[in-house]
């Protein structure tokens, strides 16, 4: 982690819905939802165990299985490509809190080919634990 950034560190200066920016992988429904979930901040702190950058490199997140919780663990090796993430990040680049549940999302469908292209409601469903639908009009 300390390759991409000089002062890593989960969350810095707030969590706030413009933190986020889309890398290269089709996973703008599951941006979009962490996005509206970054309106109340202790929404996306409640998604962690781990709060702060570890020697270790492990960080737990939790996640929603058939109504149960479930705790995601994933390490701080992130797909780069010429030095910078290839994949979401935040803004700020110091915060890693946006590359950290894509990882775990990834993780939790098998990799992230899997996790591109989906509907927001079954974002929803796996990271707020409440039914979704999503609805065509």
């Amino acid at each position: 982690m300390s390759e991409l950034s000089k002062a890593p560190a989960i969350f810095k200066d707030g969590i706030n819905p413009n933190d986020i920016s889309q890398g290269s992988l089709g996973d703008c429904y599951f941006l979009a939802v962490l996005s509206s979930m970054a309106e109340d901040p202790r929404d996306i702190k409640a998604l962690f165990y781990t709060k702060e950058i570890n020697q270790a490199g492990c960080y737990m997140m939790y996640f929603h299985l058939n109504g149960v919780q479930r705790s995601v663990i994933v390490d701080d090796y992130l797909p780069c490509k010429n030095g910078r993430l290839l994949f979401a990040k935040s803004h700020g680049g110091d915060e890693v809190w946006v590359c950290l549940l894509e990882k775990a999302w990834a993780k939790l469908h098998g990799n992230y080919s899997i996790v591109a292209g989906g509907l927001p409601c079954h974002a929803s469903f796996h990271l707020a634990g409440v039914p979704s639908k999503s609805i065509r009009h």
